[in-house]
Parts: C-alpha cells; sequence; structure tokens
C-alpha cells in the first residue's frame, strides 16, 4: 500500500512537471492564440469539390464571397464584397518571380517537363503545394493600391487571411512536353476577420 502511495506521489510530480515545461517551452505559442483570441476574430470553414471549367463562389461572413475562378489550367482563389467586383485578396504576395499561392494550377504538381511529379531535383518546379496561404481586405482597391507597401501588406494580413488545403485531386495532361491541369479538386478554406468589420 506504502509503494501505491508513493508511486502516485511520484507520478503527480511527473505529471505537473511535464506539465510545466509543456507551457514553458510553448509559451510564445500559447501567447500569440491568446492574442488572436483577444482580438476577436470571426472564423469560417468552407469545403468544396470543383471541376475543371466550373467556378466555385461561396459567400462567407458579412457580405464576403470566396471565389474560385476557373483558368486553363486550374483555378484562381478570389475574394469579394458583395458591393463591388474587386478581387479583395489580389494583394496576396509573391508578386513576382514565382506563382502566386492564389493560382492553383495543375503543373504546379509535375516536374519541369511534366514527365514525373514535382520533387526536389533537378526538375523541380519553384511552386506552391497543397497548401495555399492568402489575405484579404476591403480596402483593396479602395485606400490600397498596387503596389502595395510593406506596412499596407502588414494592414491586409490584420484584416483578413485565409488558407485554402487541396485534400485530392485528379491531373490531366500528363504527357512530357505538355502543361498539366486540373480535372477536378476537393479542398477546404479557413477564413478569419475581425469581428464586428
Amino acid at each position: 500500500m506504502v509503494a501505491m502511495r508513493r508511486w502516485v506521489v511520484s507520478f503527480k510530480i511527473w505529471l505537473w512537471f511535464t506539465l510545466l515545461l509543456i507551457l514553458l517551452f510553448n509559451w510564445d505559442a500559447i501567447s500569440a492564440q491568446a492574442e488572436e483570441k483577444g482580438a476577436k476574430r470571426i472564423y469560417a470553414k468552407i469545403m468544396g469539390e470543383v471541376k475543371m471549367g466550373e467556378t466555385f463562389e461561396k459567400p462567407f461572413g458579412p457580405g464576403f464571397y470566396f471565389r474560385l475562378v476557373p483558368d486553363p489550367c486550374g483555378w484562381l482563389i478570389t475574394l469579394r464584397d458583395e458591393r463591388r467586383s474587386e478581387d479583395l485578396s489580389r494583394l496576396t504576395p509573391p508578386f513576382h518571380f514565382v506563382p502566386n499561392p492564389r493560382e492553383i494550377e495543375g503543373w504546379h504538381f509535375r516536374n519541369a517537363d511534366n514527365s514525373g511529379p514535382n520533387e526536389p531535383g533537378e526538375k523541380n518546379v519553384n511552386a506552391p503545394g497543397l497548401i495555399r496561404e492568402f489575405i484579404f481586405s476591403p480596402e483593396v482597391g479602395r485606400t490600397i493600391h498596387y503596389p502595395p507597401k510593406p506596412e499596407e501588406i502588414e494592414k491586409i494580413k490584420h484584416f483578413g487571411r485565409g488558407e485554402l488545403r487541396i485534400l485530392d485531386y485528379k491531373l490531366g495532361d500528363l504527357v512530357p512536353g505538355k502543361r498539366a491541369r486540373f480535372e477536378w479538386m476537393r479542398f477546404e478554406v479557413d477564413l478569419s476577420w475581425p469581428a464586428g468589420k
């Protein structure tokens, strides 16, 4: 019986010590989450599936619309306000030299000559993968224009953030020398913006 009590006490001490270590090593993440919660943000999740050539559109929040607009190889992520046609996500960086994360195209998942999947090595295509992060704000096109200043990018990030995750897909035109395209894609999107906006 005494041995059992000692074991329980030892286990409790170990448990408290482990919890203390977890808190200490994750304090930045915990405080960032608390700051985010303190900022009173609203969160929305959209799930869907889209086929080549189709437009996908879902309303969210206070009059916003998430859209996937078709292009020859896939889709372009756009967000708009119900009162105007401006793409509120169009100032998501980067703007030059590599594909923007809002552009979802089949060739991003194939190597340079379309002879196999996009993997590390000399044929690698520098393109976004299964997770696409983007930012948005109703100030885009009103008070914030291209090219945005760094502080304007931060202002957009502070307002709206989104992440599209590709869950499953099928590509077509998988022939060397051709440009791969999406045939269909299943995805989910997380969106957040300030409460009261």
